[in-house]
């Protein structure tokens, strides 16, 4: 997750902003940091060269030829110096070059390609003084999906497990390091290139070297407080709570739901049956699925079925949230592990908004998708009973007697009748969507209650939480209260957003004390959300159909129009839970109340990936070249995208 970008202070408030700007990205400690500290910083700027000179390096690029800001740091220590991009240049040129089943391609073409990828990395020194003592490692990541086939040039290590392929290579102290890989890929990727250079045994340095990389998040946020680790155990119980619930309330449903399909097609073809005339043929009788269709509306069995199946059809569906509530509940004790919570209310609350138009929107498609299966479905399974009644020697007058026997031989049929197994596909795939849509509903209904629940253990910028200060107090911390904007713009709808917060905090507390789950998923019965049915009719029958499309929102005395009190509704209505949501989830709120420091804070969640993955290779026993000498010249960790 990345922060909001933070509007840019105008005017006199400029000098201030610039001073602490320059206090995080610069030589400042990893300590709360005020604004004379800021100052003093801003004189140090001659000490960068030196001191990078001698601490190890590490950067995070934001592409193959542009390093990001350096973290300096030295053995032994947990802090951190900072220094801005570009003020101190790194001793190498990276490159990485692919072909594509033969030929030299681009990245832009190499991306997402399918075929025989070959991987080619050179690291090449510009500084051979700088690094003549060291050992240089490079190492990525293929992930399985992309393929598993991969192989690489002698002596560079290959190891695979359920989820990647890991391919690392070290070379010798002071010289160049290049080497192949190659992969049978499916949709290329790979992961941005950990690149190392240590002095000395590799088994011992780097190990060394990849401990301080992973705390360096540490020092920029409150990962590893006491709050955080209380808080992170009662979101595992939720998450394991919500993974309990789908997995009981969808087997519940699902069983439901399919018991009111078939009652739906029991109900549908048995009225179907009541109305053939005439001889029996191969196909659907136009006059018997007429009288069918004009009993949609009215207090009839069909229109029954079809009401019991709307419900089912929403119930199963609104089931799924739990599955979404648990994969957001797990994303954000990821988040908390990783960064801590700094500046996590904010993007909880824009994620919330984000996943809760996405579902509304894609739950209207699959409502859409659904009404325009259900009606082939129900046509090809006519065409299938009639046929059927047709081999059983049936006539118009007979057909009731047969009914029961002919509606489950086309039942126990449907696979082998290849455009009825079709048309039911499409049905199933509607369902899909719907579920899907569902979680995604499920998601924004947890990321916001995680807000409103958790807000007194959250590092929220507003004054109404009613705990006090976290503690492991952060650097970002003392940035917002330093920076915060003092216009009358900014105080105004600051305390509109407070008194906002306020109240929905104290009403999830009245109204979730005794919930254990994250959604709602109950849902209220809407006509729209299983099938448009006559209107799905009239394009066949013409205007005879037309009467009944306009009686069929009416089913069972409800009124397709009005809203349903359910969260996925095709009128893209919201649950009770997610109506509330907060403007800012929509991304129509201000954002520049609070400075952006989430770049900060991703280049070292990056630098923390990179050690893992050397983490990895020498645990996949990575070998080394290691010339035993050390000096006090800096070793180097670099993250490098090359994709």
């Amino acid at each position: 997750m990345r922060h909001a970008t933070a509007n840019r202070p105008s005017g006199a408030r400029r000098p201030l902003a610039a001073a602490i700007a320059v206090a995080v990205i610069t030589a400042a400690p990893v300590a709360a940091v005020g604004v004379n500290d800021a100052i003093s910083a801003l004189q140090q700027n001659g000490q960068y060269a030196a001191d990078a000179s001698h601490d190890d390096v590490m950067s995070a690029y934001t592409s193959i030829d542009k390093p990001g800001r350096l973290f300096l740091t030295n053995s032994g220590s947990s802090t951190s110096k900072r220094v801005p991009k570009g003020v101190v240049a790194l001793p190498w040129k990276i490159s990485a070059s692919f072909t594509l089943n033969g030929p030299d391609v681009s990245v832009s073409d190499v991306s997402g390609a399918s075929g025989m990828i070959g991987i080619r990395i050179a690291l090449h020194a510009t500084k051979p003084d700088v690094i003549a003592n060291l050992t240089p490692i490079v190492a990525f990541t293929i992930p399985g999906r992309v393929g598993s086939d991969v192989t690489a040039d002698d002596g560079v290590l290959v190891s695979s497990d359920n989820t990647s392929t890991l391919v690392a290579a070290v070379g010798k102290p002071g010289e160049d390091l290049t080497f192949n890989a190659y992969v049978t890929a499916k949709h290329f990727t790979m992961s941005s290139l950990s690149i190392a250079a240590v002095e000395g045994n590799v088994q011992q340095s780097l190990p060394d070297l990849t401990k301080r990389a992973t705390t360096l998040v540490d020092g920029l946020t409150n990962v590893g407080s006491q709050r955080n680790r209380k808080l992170i155990a009662q979101l595992e119980q939720l998450r394991d709570n919500e993974k309990a619930l789908a997995k009981q309330t969808i087997a519940v449903r699902s069983k439901a739901h399919d018991q009111a399909f078939d009652g739906y097609i029991d109900a549908y073809v048995g009225s179907y049956t009541t109305h053939l005339s005439g001889s029996i043929g191969n196909a659907t009788q136009l006059p018997a699925i007429l009288g069918t269709a004009s009993e949609l509306n009215g207090d009839t069995s069909v229109a029954k079925s079809v009401a019991d199946l709307a419900n089912a059809v929403n119930d199963v569906s609104a089931a799924y949230r739990h599955i979404g509530a648990a994969d957001a509940v797990d994303e954000v004790i990821r988040t908390i592990e990783q960064r801590g919570t700094s500046g996590l209310v904010n993007e909880l609350t824009k994620r919330a908004g984000e996943e809760q138009q996405r579902g509304s929107k894609d739950y209207s498609a699959g409502q859409s998708q659904l009404s325009a299966a259900m009606i082939p479905y129900s046509m090809d399974f006519t065409d299938a009973y009639t046929a059927r009644l047709k081999e059983l020697g049936a006539t118009a007058g007979t057909a009731g007697s047969y009914e029961t026997q002919a509606i489950a031989d086309v039942r126990a049929g449907i696979k082998d009748n290849e455009k009825l197994k079709t048309a039911s596909d499409k049905v199933s795939a509607a369902m899909t969507a719907l579920a899907d849509a569902s979680e995604h509903t499920g998601q924004a209904s947890a990321f916001h209650q995680i807000v409103l629940r958790f807000a007194d253990q959250l590092d929220s910028d507003d004054d109404t939480s009613e705990s006090g200060a976290a503690d492991d107090a952060s650097v970002l911390d003392t940035l917002r209260s330093a920076s915060a904007s003092q216009s009358l713009c900014a105080k105004a709808e600051k305390r509109r957003s407070r008194a906002q917060r306020k109240a929905e905090r104290a009403q999830a507390k009245n109204n979730t004390a005794d919930s254990t789950s994250l959604v709602d998923d109950k849902n209220a019965i809407s006509m729209d959300d299983v099938m448009s049915y006559a209107g799905g009719l009239r394009p066949s029958f013409g205007a005879a159909a037309d009467t009944t499309s306009k009686n069929v929102a009416k089913v069972g005395g409800m009124d397709g129009s009005s809203k349903n009190s359910g969260g996925d509704s095709s009128d893209g209505s919201a649950d009770s839970s997610a109506s509330s949501l907060p403007i800012t989830g929509y991304g129509l709120a201000k954002t520049g109340f609070t400075p952006d420091n989430g770049d900060l804070i991703d280049e070292t969640v990056e630098l923390a990936a990179a050690a893992e993955v050397f983490d990895d290779a020498l645990q996949a026993g990575l070998g080394g070249n290691g010339s035993g000498n050390s000096s006090a010249g800096p070793q180097y960790l670099l993250s490098v995208p090359v994709l």
